[in-house]
């Protein structure tokens, strides 16, 4: 029914109600949900450039529903790493910048976490960022440099480079490269000529691959190097965004055999190196056989224009006439022309040969020709014989060269040479003509023409020239008789004439009937006759006065023709012209002057006295000089005298002298002028005008030349050595004549800039550079510095102070063995001194078999050497004057021995008689008997076999000349004989032949048959032989076999042959048995060969004495071809190595004294003489005498003033180090010494070193430490000196010492010093390894790594003992000093009086002292009275407040628990006060101060916010600090009356149950609240300074706790002052009874552990230190922000040092 009447207007507004509240509704189910409707939401964002990160993201909000302000919130999630992102609404914004490419960065994944504000619905949406590549890096080549080499004769558009690769960090198109060749620029130089861009030259056809390929033609002859520019460029789409980088490519042109050789010489038309149509001449005379013939222009020489430089072979290709060849010949190799006979001119006249130039080459032979034309000249028997035309000829001056001299007829003169042996039908030679004068010269056709411009005949050059002409033939040089010949020059008007200056002239006045001569003008003509007549005419008069002067042409007088007034002036140009019409002016003044005159002019002084520069300009003023004439007539000026040198002129007029000349003052330092002043009238009078001159710089400083040039001599080796001293000197004066030297600073020598004496600023070597030459300049003082030069030489003089070298480090020889004194070699050593020493010897090798001659290098053998014995030997030969064994310092001479056919065959063993039985058949062997050659080579080692007949033996017995086996050769049965002696002769092959014999006796048993035809025996073997057990079959010759080995000796080399009985040598391969080892080389060392009748040991490892000195070696013999006889089949070798000195000492550098390779000590100032200060100690390996090690002592620095090494001395046999002088007055610290260990009991030869530093520096206090150990005593710590050390080095880095273990000593309150038996003080110091200096205890280093209160609170060594617990000073005791009594001499008379005054001002003083007291006095109890009016009730405790919703148990409680700081004010105020309570919170209401607020938190150091003291440390839990009326009441309990209104301040602090205990003290055993502290007043007093890294104690000071023990009342210093240092309290009950800083037993030892400075205020037990301050804040005053805690008002208090101050 409502709706009914409802109108339109309430329709459509319900209708857009219900749309707005079902928006509303529907927007609130999407809020948090992605507009896109995904799942996750993904974005695009670039990558920085560089550190820009203020790019959007795409889209640039992410498209979550709802408003991040009002309808959702919005907080993004890092699963994983750092944030990198922030949110700003719905934008993201980065936090720091991305680089795709370096960090490989395609896309980032993270969560936003939207919470739903309505209805705290919380969802995560995962969020994927995708990186985008900017084209930010450019390519980058790889594998740079490119170079690469391609011959000349490479075909266009072959790849001759393919290795050209370019990366890109970049993606995509960014990362693709392209590669182009771009135009260069080459600056060739000297070196370079040759070298050029190589754009063009080369392309790249397929930019993506960058293959280099040859585009032009290439020529090595014209271009050896290109350079080509290489491009490589991304290909980013925008061209403008691409990015390229650049590299070089070398391509070097290798030659090709592409050019012809060619004929060169001087002077020849040449193209690209090549002479055009070469052609040579030569000449031949008729008759003569000369040989070799000298050829023009130049010899015969053809080159290979290739680089290849191939060989050039010369010959004649043809010639003409045909017989050339009989005549001459050309070398084939030099090109060298020869005549090879002599050449009548009937034969021929002439010779055209052709000569041929040919390469020597593998393929095409290169060749080319030049022609060579030999004259054949006739016999000279007559010389030329020259004529002329005329001898006198005659030319007109200035003629041009080339003009022809005529003679009287004017005909030209020309020459004609004969020569008597020509024929007429002879070719007539081209004769050349000599003249004595360059004026003249005669053309190739005879004539005599001028031959310089500008020959002048007027004076003073002459006017005719003499000389002679010498006609020369050019190939035989044979020379006319010389002809004379004069030519006159002709006169030529070409100069005009020339008048005289004239003086002014004056002429009194007159009347014009007289006819006055005025002068005379003379003019002169250098020409002559006609051309030198002269006529003057007047050109100009001035002042219209032509007509008044007259002048005769021909005499040049000028003479008046009118009347002349007096004061009139005129000015006549004369001019005189000659014939010609060439002329010249000269101006004639002319002044009139008036009649007499009585009054000469008069100076205004007489005496001028000027200065003038000599730099002076010309026409400068020097002075005015003035004269009044009393007639007032005009005054003329001029200088009468003075003036001889015309340096001054003075104006006639104006009476100014000006400079008209320069000045030199040191010519002539002083003028004096006379000048005079003239009337009209002739009068005068004069004036003295003294000019000096002042000097400017306008000398230069000149080097003495009698000395010059300068020419020193030096001794080589010396630095700041004097050489010598030049000397300049400078012409002007003060400071322009100051001189100062220099040198140039390249070179090896300085020069004292004022006194010029010259030093060496190093040493010298002569053999480097034995002389130098440079310039040393002189400059002068001036501003504008003037320079003088000299030039120097020093010549360096040779020292002995080089050592000989060797050229050759190896000479190999072959020498003849048993050759005793044989000449095996001659060595040679250089030595660079100028007289050289060298004495040759044997530094290795046999001594018995070799020696050396001393002087000459002579090597010979003593003996003859023996090749079977040792087939090489090794000598070094050195020198005595060179101990090295570096390159050049000795030379290898390898011996190799040549064998001889010396020793002959012998037997293995010796035969043992055979039986054999008569029916053996022929050919049986009976025995072998092998024989072995002791020769090392073939054939000398190779035997054959005989017999040497003995009877029968020879017809039933043979011998195998190869193997030595005896045969049976007939039947035995033949003869009834039963004994034979066989004789089996073993022979070499060698030359001579040599040989040995055995005898074999061979016994036959002749056997009879029985019936059944058996033949009996008792012994049979199948070879017919009975032998014994002992020699059947292969056996060693011994059981056992020792030899000595040299440690020394070369891998490879044999050690000993040992010897196999029996063997057989195998013809067809290696011997059939083996040796092998059974035990003792393990290791690998030996190794076994076999030779024909033996087992050769061989070293196959280097052996050293050092680490093992035998070996014991047992081998077995084995075959698997002959019977071994068990018996004789194993041998033992006994190897002794022998030692040798091949090793160098080497020095044990402790860590304590040595560091890399230097030594450090230290001396003190009162150090005794002959005190040990260092021990060094060096080992060698070697044993015996070698590794006997002594020690020396040098000086590293020889040049040093006081020598080192005369302040120690070092034990020769220990190494020890002494001191040898005090050194209280040598403070040149550090010394570095040098300490030498030579092994082999410091023999001269065969001995080593070793050099090491010692640096020594000198120990003062300032540098002394001292490390503290409080738990141990000096006995328990003597032997861990190295730990100590050790631990020290760590934890500086530094090079520590230990001077002294002594017990700890400490400062007592009255100053003494107190000892600690139990503890111990290790003194210490430190030394910079970079500076090698010792640092002091202020030093920054050891501030920074020792003593800094960061690094005291680290330090912690530990020790199996003790711990350090504290770095100090060392403090020593002292002498007690005896003060002496001194006599004072007092004025009687002054005495009293003085004693007066001291009265009065005590007085004055004292009454002063009187009134403050009381006033104080006053004001004190006034206080007094207002504190009474005050109460003071319980203070109310504040339990803290704990916050721990997530603990389960009790335990995790306390380990979870989050504790809020609460701060309480506990203030007394009146209990009668009105409701409007007036506080007053100034400074001067003592019973208030801002550090009575306390803080409850359970936080450790460094942890939530600090409290308004800026402690960092946890508070006690209740303190309580109150002033009673009994200070001495120990026996307090909690019970506090709220009725007690004593003067009471209380500080409360709060603390968790589970710590009930008091801050100040130990709780007693009832558990009640102890004891009271009283806080006395302040006294400003900073007395414990921090400084250093230490805190120095002032034992004097009221605020020092160290002196509170007796003390009614502590004071506190105010802010800045801290408690370092100081005894902490003993946490006994005993503090309860006394005030703050009073505590009747003191632990005075320094407290080291965790937390060295504590607040004594919070110390509670020494086995509880968690609530311990780090520092004193906590009860220091000062202004502090209290802001923070809601108390605006209290920053504004005024809370000065002065004023702030507390009292309980």
């Amino acid at each position: 029914m409502a709706a009914k009447y409802l109108t339109p207007q309430q329709g459509l507004g319900f209708l857009g109600l219900f749309i707005l509240l079902s928006s509303a509704v529907l927007g609130k189910s999407q809020m948090c949900e992605v507009e896109t409707g995904q799942t996750n939401i993904i974005l695009d964002v670039e990558e920085s450039r560089e550190s820009f990160i203020g790019q959007p993201t795409n889209p640039p909000e992410l498209p979550i529903f709802g408003d991040p302000e009002t309808e959702i919130a919005l907080n993004l999630v890092f699963p994983k790493g750092q944030p990198i992102f922030q949110l700003n609404g719905k934008k993201l914004q980065l936090l720091q910048p991305l680089d795709r490419d370096e960090e490989n960065l395609s896309h980032i994944v993270f969560q936003v976490s939207c919470t739903v504000r309505s209805t705290s619905k919380k969802r995560n949406i995962p969020i994927i960022v995708r990186v985008s590549d900017i084209n930010d890096n450019a390519p980058r080549f790889m594998n740079t440099p490119y170079e690469v080499t391609v011959p000349e004769s490479t075909p266009v558009g072959t790849t001759i480079f393919r290795n050209i690769q370019a990366l890109d960090k970049d993606a995509g198109v960014n990362g693709l490269v392209e590669y182009f060749i771009a135009e260069g620029h080459v600056n060739a130089t000297d070196e370079e000529k040759f070298s050029a861009d190589g754009y063009g030259t080369f392309s790249i056809s397929f930019p993506h691959q960058g293959q280099v390929t040859v585009a032009k033609t290439l020529d090595y002859e014209k271009i050896h190097r290109y350079y080509l520019t290489i491009i490589a460029s991304d290909r980013a789409r925008n061209v403008a965004d691409r990015l390229s980088s650049t590299t070089t490519l070398t391509v070097n042109i290798a030659d090709s055999n592409d050019l012809d050789p060619s004929f060169i010489y001087s002077g020849c038309v040449s193209l690209d190196g090549a002479c055009i149509n070469p052609e040579y001449t030569a000449s031949v005379p008729a008759g003569s056989l000369l040989g070799v013939l000298t050829v023009l222009p130049e010899r015969i020489q053809a080159v290979d224009l290739d680089t290849i430089g191939s060989p050039i072979r010369y010959s004649f290709a043809s010639g003409m006439p045909g017989n050339y060849a009989d005549y001459f010949q050309i070398d084939e190799n030099t090109g060298v022309l020869k005549q090879t006979k002599a050449i009548d001119t009937s034969t021929a006249k002439k010779y055209d040969i052709i000569v041929k130039a040919e390469e020597v080459a593998p393929g095409l032979r290169r060749f080319t020709t030049a022609k060579l034309a030999i004259a054949v000249k006739p016999v000279d028997a007559n010389p030329p014989v020259i004529s002329s035309s005329a001898i006198e000829g005659y030319v007109e001056e200035n003629s041009a060269v080339g003009t022809r001299v005529l003679d009287a007829n004017g005909n030209p003169i020309s020459f004609k040479t004969t020569d008597a042996d020509l024929s007429d039908t002879d070719p007539k030679p081209d004769y050349i003509y000599e003249l004595t004068t360059p004026s003249f010269n005669v053309t190739s056709d005879g004539v005599l023409v001028v031959n310089e411009d500008n020959l002048d005949r007027d004076p003073p050059s002459p006017g005719r020239f003499k000389f002679q002409v010498v006609a020369r033939e050019p190939r035989t040089n044979a020379a006319s008789a010389p002809l004379s010949l004069t030519v006159h020059l002709k006169d030529v008007n070409d100069n005009a004439p020339k008048l005289a200056m004239v003086s002014p002239i004056s002429i009194t006045a007159g009347d014009q009937s007289e006819s006055r001569l005025v002068t005379q003008v003379v003019a002169t003509d250098n020409d002559e006759g006609p051309n030198a007549v002269v006529t003057y005419t007047i050109y100009h008069v001035s002042n219209n006065g032509i007509q008044k002067f007259t002048i005769d042409r021909e005499t040049g007088e000028i003479r008046t023709q009118g009347r002349l007034l007096a004061g009139e002036q005129y000015s006549i140009t004369v001019q005189a012209t000659d014939i010609g019409g060439l002329s010249s002016q000269a101006i004639v003044e002319v002044s009139v002057t008036p009649g007499p005159n009585t009054k000469p002019p008069r100076f205004q002084k007489p005496i001028y006295e000027v200065q003038v520069s000599e730099g002076a300009e010309i026409n400068s003023t020097v002075t005015v000089v003035h004269a009044d004439d009393p007639e007032n007539d005009d005054v003329v000026y001029s200088i009468i005298s003075g003036n001889d040198l015309r340096q001054f002129a003075v104006g006639q007029e104006s009476g100014v002298i000006v400079v008209i000349r320069k000045l030199d003052r040191e010519s002539l330092t002083r003028y004096q002028l006379i000048v005079k002043a003239e009337d009209t009238g002739g009068l005068s009078s004069s004036a003295t005008v003294n000019i000096k001159v002042t000097d400017i710089n306008d000398k230069n400083p000149e080097f003495d030349a009698s000395t010059l040039p300068y020419i020193f001599q030096v001794d080589e080796g010396k630095a700041q050595a004097s050489v010598g001293v030049v000397h300049a000197t400078d012409a002007d004066e003060g400071i322009n004549a100051e001189i100062t030297y220099s040198i140039p600073t390249d070179i090896p020598f300085t020069i004292n800039a004022t006194s010029g004496e010259i030093q060496t600023a190093k040493e010298l070597d002569y053999e480097t550079l034995n002389e130098y030459k440079f310039v040393v300049t002189a400059k002068d003082g001036a501003p504008d510095a003037r320079l003088g030069t000299a030039s120097v030489t020093v010549m360096v003089l040779d020292l002995p102070d080089e050592v000989p070298k060797f050229s050759d480090a190896r000479i190999d020889v072959h020498i003849p063995e048993n050759e005793e004194n044989f000449l095996v070699a001659t060595v040679q050593a250089f030595d660079p001194d100028s007289l050289p020493e060298i004495t040759y010897v044997l530094r290795k090798g046999d001594a018995e078999l070799f020696k050396v001659s001393p002087k000459s290098g002579e090597v010979r053998t003593v003996k003859g050497l023996d090749y079977e014995t040792q087939k090489q030997h090794q000598l070094i030969i050195g020198t005595i004057e060179n101990d090295g064994n570096g390159p050049g310092d000795t030379v290898l001479l390898n011996v190799d021995v040549e064998d001889k056919n010396d020793l002959p065959p012998r037997f293995i063993t010796v035969p043992d008689p055979v039986t054999v039985n008569d029916d053996q058949s022929i050919g049986t062997i009976i025995a072998t008997l092998p024989a072995i050659d002791g020769d090392g080579t073939s054939p000398g080692n190779v035997v054959r076999y005989e017999i040497v007949g003995r009877g029968k033996a020879p017809k039933y017995f043979q011998v195998d000349p190869d193997t030595g086996a005896v045969r049976i050769r007939d039947e035995l049965r033949k003869e009834e004989d039963t004994e034979y002696q066989v004789d089996i002769r073993a022979y070499d092959l060698g030359e001579p032949q040599l040989s040995s014999v055995a005898p074999l006796r061979v016994d036959v048993h002749h056997l009879s048959a029985n019936g059944n035809n058996e033949v009996r025996t008792d012994s049979k073997l199948e070879s017919g032989m009975i032998m014994s057990s002992e020699s059947i079959g292969l056996a060693f010759s011994d059981d056992s076999y020792t030899t000595s080995v040299p440690e020394s000796t070369e891998i490879n080399s044999s050690l000993k042959t040992i010897q196999i009985v029996n063997s057989k040598q195998s013809a067809d391969g290696p011997p059939a048995f083996r040796c092998e080892f059974v035990k003792g080389n393990e290791a690998g060392v030996f190794n076994l060969s076999l030779t024909d009748h033996g087992c050769s040991l061989l070293l196959v490892q280097s052996l050293d004495f050092e680490n093992k000195t035998s070996y014991t070696l047992q081998i077995r013999l084995t075959s698997h071809r002959y019977f071994v006889n068990p018996q004789k089949d194993t041998a033992t070798v006994e190897i002794i190595v022998q030692d040798e000195n091949d090793n160098a000492p080497e020095f044990e550098f402790n860590r304590l004294r040595g560091q890399r390779d230097t030594f450090y000590a230290v001396v003190t100032e009162d150090m005794d003489v002959d005190t040990t200060i260092l021990q060094v100690r060096a080992t060698d390996r070697d044993s015996g005498k070698f590794g006997t090690v002594r020690y020396a002592l040098y000086d590293e620095d020889e040049n040093r003033v006081n020598m080192p090494t005369s302040y120690f001395i070092m034990s020769e046999d220990t190494g020890i180090l002494r001191t040898s002088r005090h050194f209280k007055n040598e403070n040149d610290f550090p010394m570095t010494l040098l300490v030498e260990a030579r092994d082999n009991d410091a023999q001269e030869q065969g001995s080593h070193r070793t050099r090491a530093r010692i640096v020594v520096n000198k120990l003062s206090d300032i540098n002394r430490m001292a490390l503290s150990f409080a738990n141990a005593a000096p006995s328990d710590l003597r032997n861990f000196y190295t730990e100590v050390e050790e631990l020290l080095d760590k934890k500086t880095g530094l090079v520590s010492g230990i001077e002294r273990m002594s017990s700890q000593k400490y400062l007592a309150n009255n100053g003494s010093v107190i000892e600690n038996p139990s503890a111990t003080d290790i003194w210490f110091y430190l030394i910079d390894p970079k500076t090698e200096q010792l640092l002091s205890r202020m030093d920054n280093v050891v501030e920074a790594t020792l003593l800094e209160p960061a690094k005291r609170s680290e330090l912690n060594f530990a020790l199996p003992l003790a711990t350090a617990d504290n770095i100090s000073f060392p403090i020593e005791r002292r002498e007690q000093v005896h003060k002496a009594k001194v006599d004072i001499a007092i004025d009687n008379e002054v005495f009293p009086f003085t004693l007066i005054a001291i009265s009065l001002v005590i007085l004055i003083l004292g009454t002063i002292g009187i009134i403050y007291i009381c006033i104080s006095w006053s004001k004190y109890k006034n206080f007094k009275e207002r504190m009474r009016q005050y109460s003071s009730t319980n203070p109310t405790r504040y339990d803290p407040v704990i916050v721990n919703p997530q603990a389960s148990s009790a335990s995790e409680t306390i380990a979870n628990m989050k504790e809020y700081e609460t701060q309480m004010l506990a203030m007394a105020v009146p209990p009668d006060v009105d409701d409007d309570l007036q506080l007053d919170f100034s400074a001067k209401n003592h019973a208030f101060s801002l550090d009575n607020v306390s803080y409850i938190t359970h936080k450790e150091n460094g942890g939530g916010q600090s409290s308004p003291s800026h402690s960092d440390a946890t508070t006690a839990t209740i303190a309580t600090l109150r002033r009673h009326k009994n200070l001495n009441n120990a026996n307090m309990n909690n019970n506090l009356a709220i009725n007690n209104r004593q003067n009471t301040f209380n500080r409360t602090l709060e603390m968790n149950t589970r710590n009930n205990a008091n801050p100040l003290g130990s709780p007693p055993p009832n558990g009640a609240l102890s004891g009271t502290l009283t806080l006395g007043r302040i006294k400003h007093q900073n007395s414990n300074h921090y400084q250093n890294g230490v805190y120095n104690i002032d034992p004097t000071g009221p605020n020092n706790l160290v002196m509170a023990k007796n003390n009614a009342y502590s004071t506190m210093g105010r802010r800045g002052n801290t408690f370092g240092d100081v005894g902490l309290l003993n946490g006994n009950a005993e503090l309860m009874n006394s005030t703050l800083g009073r505590n009747g037993q003191l632990n005075n030892r320094l407290y080291g552990g965790e937390v060295p400075i504590t607040n004594p205020l919070f110390q509670r037990s020494s086995s509880d230190h968690n609530h311990l301050s780090s520092t004193n804040e906590n009860v220091s005053f000062g202004k502090r922000d209290y802001g923070q805690i809601g108390f605006s008002y209290l920053n504004d208090l005024d809370r000065s040092e002065v004023e702030t101050t507390t009292e309980l």
